[in-house]
């Protein structure tokens, strides 16, 4: 079991999460893991104790921002909660834009396990109140969230910044449309 970081710890990694994401954000994923630690105020051997490289570093802001999606869909009672979810992981799909070419270029299919685990867990609450609404798919299921997310991200990565928010809007559209329920489709 692993045991909560003491407090001044726990500040230390979240002005990390919070450097990384504005420093990927700014500069692209390639940019000097050294300004992030720059920014955040600490040393290169925090950064490093913290997250022993790259990947590490892109997937841990990509599990904090899935947690946050997961805070805000906890309890959804809207009928249209999975639409507006889907709406949310785009926005942030789009500002972390960088990010998604390390998840792709990941060293291993497991260590985006935690990643995916907690996606699904983040939309699943969301996805029942839909679909029991009969706003969304009946027959969509825990294993197309992977899917979904991979649509509304794989649409921008390499656009350049000119195409990127059309081409996330109009990928956005065509995912919302294939999602919702058929008319004369009952819960």
């Amino acid at each position: 079991m692993e045991r909560p970081l003491r407090k001044d710890a726990a500040d230390r990694r979240a002005a990390l999460l919070d450097a990384a994401r504005a420093v990927f954000a700014e500069e692209g994923i390639d940019a000097p893991l050294d300004r992030i630690a720059e920014r955040a105020g600490v040393g290169r051997a925090t950064l490093y104790r913290n997250f022993p490289g790259r990947t590490e570093i892109a997937l841990a802001v990509l599990l904090d921002d899935v947690a946050e999606l997961g805070e805000v869909f906890a309890e959804p009672t809207a009928p249209d909660a999975f639409l507006k979810f889907l709406i949310d992981l785009s926005a942030r799909l789009v500002r972390n834009t960088a990010l998604g070419g390390v998840v792709r270029a990941s060293p291993s299919p497991d260590i985006l396990t935690p990643l995916r685990q907690a996606m699904v867990k983040a939309a699943m609450p969301s996805l029942k109140v839909s679909q029991d609404a009969g706003v969304v798919r009946a027959d969509l299921k825990a294993s197309d969230i992977r899917v979904l997310a991979a649509m509304l991200g794989g649409g921008i990565h390499n656009a350049k910044p000119a195409e990127r928010n059309a081409i996330a809007r109009r990928t956005l559209e065509l995912v919302l449309d294939a999602v919702r329920a058929a008319a004369g489709d009952g819960a």
